[in-house]
C-alpha cells in the first residue's frame, strides 16, 4: 500500500490507526469516530485534517481523499496525476489490511481465551488487548473479610487490598444498582488508590468499570479497563460480551479449583486410619501448608470436656507435623483462635502488625514476619471440634522467589470445605473410640462373667457332691438288716449335711446373681457387721466346722458401728472368698480363722480394713507378687492336692479396685493374712458419676 496513505480500522465504535503491514500492534495513535462525524466523504486539505487527527500523524501531501465505511476509514493522497483507479486500488488494499487486522485480533483473542493453561489474570489481559486498552485490573470482593483483593493488575499499584470501610471507587460497585461506569478518571480524591494518577498509568483519560457477579454465590467482581485516550468507552454490546465471558471463566476457574480441592480432600480422607487421628492431622497440616502456599499451618482440637483447645499438629520452619512443644488455650482466653472456636465462624487478618498480635496466642515460626492469617473452625453437625489456622500466604515468581500475597475468597471456601471434612473425621474418630471402649467393656464383662462362672461352679461342687452321695448312704443305712443306733446317727448326720449344704448352696446362688454382678452396681453406705461380716460367718461357720473342723473367731472390737461404702453383693463375694480360702488352706492345725478390723487414713481418704488371718499353708516369698494373678495357685496348695481355680483372689481384687478399695496380702506365713480395704465414703469418681 502507498506509504502516504493512512488506514484506520473501525473497532468497537472507534477508528484505530494501522501501522506497518497491518499486524496486530495497535501501538500508534487512535482516533474516535466522533472526530470524523463532521466530515463527509470528499477531498480535504491537510490543514483541515490535521485538526482532526491525533498528534503524531504527519500529512506531507496537500490534499487527501477521505473514504470510509462501517469497517474502516482511509486517507488517500490526492494529486493531479493520481487517477481514480489508483484511489480505488488503495481503498481495496486498505480493506484487505483492515480485514486481516480484524481477523488477526480476533484469532489472537480466541487463541488466548481457549488456552487450557490460561489464568484468570491472563484472561483479563486478553480482553484488554482485544479492545486495545492500555491497562486493566480485576478485583474480587471477599465476603468473609469485607475487602477487595486484587486478582490481576497490569500496572504498579500501591495496595492489593481495599477494605469496604476505605474511601475507594471500588466500594461504589457494592451498591445494588451499580452495573457499569464509563467516565474520566477521578483525580481529586485524597486516596492515591483511586483510579486516578497511579504509577504505571500516569496519563489515564478514560475508565471503563464493569460490575461482575462471579460464581454461583454471586461474588462481586470489578473489571476495569484504562485508556490514555479521552472518551474511549466500551459499547453496551461489548460490555455484555466481556461480562458474560468473565463470569463464565470465573465459574470455570472455581469449578476446576473445587474439583481439585475435592480430589485433595478425597486423598486426605483416604489416608485416615481409625484410631490414628493425631498422626493423620500431623500429615494434613503439612499438606495444607503445601497446597495453600502458606508458610505455616496449625491445628487445635478441643478436649472431651470442652475446656481446653490443644495444639495437635503444626507445620512451619520448626515443626513438621508433630509439634515440638505443647500449647493449650483455655476456652475463655482472649484470643483470635478462641474467637474462631467460640463463634464457629472464620477469622482473618491481612495485617498482623496492626491487628493486635498479642491476641494471636500460639506463634508459628515463619520465614517472613507474621503478616496475615486465617482461622477456620472444624465444624460439623452444629458442633465445633477445633480450629485450623494458616499463616503468611505467598506466591512464587519466575525466579522462584517467595512474595507474601493475600488470601482470596477461594482460600476461605476451600478451607471451609476441608475443615468440614476434618470435623466429620474427628466425629468418626470419637465414635470409633467410644465404640471400641464399649467393645472392650463388653469383652471385659464377658471375661468377668466367665471368671464368676468358674468360681461359682467351684463353690457349688462340694454341695452338689453331698447331695449326690447322701441319698445312697441314707438308703444303705435304712435298708440294713440291723437298723441300730449307729446307723440312725449316720442317717441324721447325712440329713444335717444336706441341710447345711442346702443353706450354703442357697447363699451361693444369691451371692452369684450374674445379672447384678456383671451389669449393675449398687454402691451404698453399709454396716460392716450387719451387711458384710455376719451374713458370711453365719453361713460358713457351720460349714467350716463340719468340713475342716475349724472355727471363726470374730474380734468385734473396732468393727461395731462402722460404716463403709460399697456394693453389698460384691463385698460378700470378696469376704466369702477369703473365709473359704482360709478354711481350705488351714490344714492339720485346726486353729481358728481370725476376723478383725481397723480404721486408717491414706492421703486424707478414710478407709476400713477387714483382716482375715489363718494358720495354715504358707505363701512362699517368690509367690507373693503373683498371688493375685489370674490362674496362679500356690506351690503348697498344689503339692497338697487342694482343689481350686486360681481365679478367686484375682476376681476379688478386681472387685475391690472397681470400688476404689483394695485387697492386700499383708502376711504370707503364721499367720497368712489378707486385708479387704474399703472406703468409708463415696470416692470422688463415684460422686462425679452420680
Amino acid at each position: 500500500m502507498d506509504n502516504d496513505s493512512h488506514v484506520f480500522a473501525e473497532l468497537n465504535g472507534y477508528y484505530h490507526l494501522l501501522t506497518g503491514d497491518g499486524e496486530v500492534k495497535a501501538t500508534g495513535p487512535r482516533c474516535t469516530v466522533s472526530q470524523f462525524d463532521g466530515l463527509a466523504d470528499a477531498i480535504y486539505s491537510s490543514a483541515d485534517l490535521s485538526e482532526r487527527l491525533p498528534a503524531g500523524i504527519t500529512l506531507p501531501q496537500s490534499r487527501f481523499e477521505l473514504i470510509r465505511d462501517e469497517n474502516m476509514l482511509v486517507l488517500v493522497p490526492r494529486s493531479g496525476i493520481r487517477r481514480r483507479k489508483s484511489v480505488d486500488d488503495a481503498v481495496l488494499l486498505a480493506s484487505y489490511q483492515v480485514s486481516r487486522f480484524r481477523l488477526a485480533l480476533k484469532d489472537l483473542l480466541i487463541e488466548r481465551l481457549y488456552s487450557q493453561t490460561i489464568s484468570l489474570g491472563d484472561y483479563v489481559r486478553a480482553w484488554s488487548d482485544y479492545f486495545l486498552f492500555d491497562d486493566c485490573s480485576l478485583w474480587i470482593y471477599n465476603r468473609f473479610t469485607h475487602a477487595f483483593t486484587s486478582a490481576y493488575i497490569s500496572f504498579d499499584y500501591p495496595a492489593d487490598v481495599v477494605f469496604e470501610s476505605e474511601e475507594s471507587p471500588l466500594n461504589a460497585v457494592l451498591e445494588a444498582d451499580y452495573e457499569t461506569e464509563r467516565r474520566p478518571p477521578i483525580r481529586h480524591s485524597s486516596d492515591r488508590r483511586a483510579d486516578a494518577v497511579v504509577r504505571g498509568v500516569p496519563d489515564v483519560a478514560s475508565v471503563n468499570r464493569i460490575k461482575l457477579r462471579l460464581g454461583i454465590d454471586g461474588t462481586i467482581g470489578v473489571l476495569t479497563f484504562f485508556s490514555r485516550y479521552p472518551n474511549y468507552y466500551l459499547l453496551s454490546d461489548k460490555i455484555s460480551e466481556v461480562r458474560n465471558a468473565m463470569e463464565a471463566k470465573y465459574l470455570q476457574v472455581r469449578h476446576q479449583a473445587h474439583q481439585q480441592m475435592d480430589q485433595i480432600n478425597q486423598q486426605f480422607i483416604e489416608t485416615y486410619t481409625a484410631g490414628q487421628l493425631v498422626a493423620f492431622l500431623e500429615s494434613i497440616a503439612c499438606e495444607v501448608k503445601h497446597r495453600f502456599q502458606v508458610e505455616a499451618c496449625a491445628i487445635f482440637l478441643a478436649d472431651k470436656e470442652k475446656v481446653h483447645l490443644n495444639l495437635v499438629a503444626s507445620c512451619d520452619q520448626k515443626n513438621r507435623g508433630n509439634p515440638v512443644e505443647s500449647y493449650t488455650y483455655q476456652v475463655d482466653d482472649d484470643s483470635e483462635t478462641i474467637d474462631v472456636y467460640q463463634s464457629g465462624n472464620p477469622r482473618f487478618s491481612y495485617d498482623l502488625t496492626v491487628d493486635d498480635p498479642e491476641r494471636t496466642g500460639y506463634q508459628n515460626e515463619t520465614e517472613h514476619p507474621p503478616r496475615n492469617w486465617i482461622g477456620v473452625p472444624l465444624k460439623a453437625a452444629g458442633e465445633c471440634f477445633g480450629v485450623l489456622r494458616i499463616h503468611n500466604k505467598f506466591s512464587v515468581d519466575v525466579q522462584g522467589t517467595h512474595h507474601l500475597s493475600n488470601f482470596t475468597t477461594g482460600d476461605f471456601i476451600n478451607l471451609q470445605a476441608l475443615c468440614s471434612n476434618l470435623a466429620n473425621l474427628v466425629r468418626i474418630e470419637s465414635l470409633f473410640l467410644e465404640t471400641s471402649q464399649k467393645l472392650a467393656d463388653t469383652n471385659a464383662s464377658m471375661t468377668e462373667m466367665n471368671d464368676f462362672n468358674k468360681v461359682f461352679m467351684h463353690e457349688i461342687r462340694t454341695p452338689i457332691s453331698k447331695f449326690t452321695m447322701a441319698p445312697e448312704i441314707i438308703k444303705r443305712s435304712l435298708t440294713s438288716p440291723r437298723l441300730d443306733e449307729q446307723s440312725l446317727e449316720k442317717v441324721i448326720r447325712q440329713l444335717d449335711d444336706i441341710q447345711l449344704m442346702g443353706d450354703r448352696l442357697e447363699f451361693i446362688t444369691k451371692a452369684f446373681n450374674f445379672d447384678q454382678i456383671v451389669t449393675r452396681r449398687d454402691f451404698q453406705i453399709l454396716s460392716v457387721l450387719r451387711d458384710i461380716v455376719y451374713p458370711i460367718i453365719n453361713i460358713t461357720r457351720p460349714y467350716l466346722r463340719k468340713q475342716y473342723d475349724i472355727d471363726i473367731d470374730l474380734v468385734t472390737t473396732g468393727l461395731s458401728s462402722i460404716r463403709v461404702y460399697g456394693d453389698k453383693t460384691l463385698l460378700n463375694i470378696v469376704f466369702n472368698t477369703l473365709i473359704d480360702n482360709a478354711g481350705k488352706y488351714t490344714v492339720d492345725t485346726h486353729q481358728s480363722i481370725v476376723v478383725e478390723g481397723n480404721s486408717l487414713t491414706i492421703d486424707d481418704e478414710e478407709f476400713f480394713d477387714i483382716i482375715v488371718s489363718n494358720h495354715g499353708l504358707e505363701i512362699h516369698e517368690d509367690e507373693v507378687d503373683s498371688v493375685f494373678e489370674k490362674g496362679v495357685r500356690g506351690t503348697e496348695a498344689k503339692r497338697r492336692g487342694i482343689d481350686g481355680t486360681g481365679i478367686g483372689l484375682h476376681l476379688a481384687q478386681q472387685i475391690m479396685h472397681e470400688g476404689e478399695g483394695d485387697l492386700l496380702l499383708t502376711s504370707n506365713h503364721d499367720p497368712v493374712s489378707f486385708t479387704v480395704r474399703i472406703p468409708r465414703r463415696a470416692p470422688q469418681a463415684h460422686t462425679d458419676h452420680e
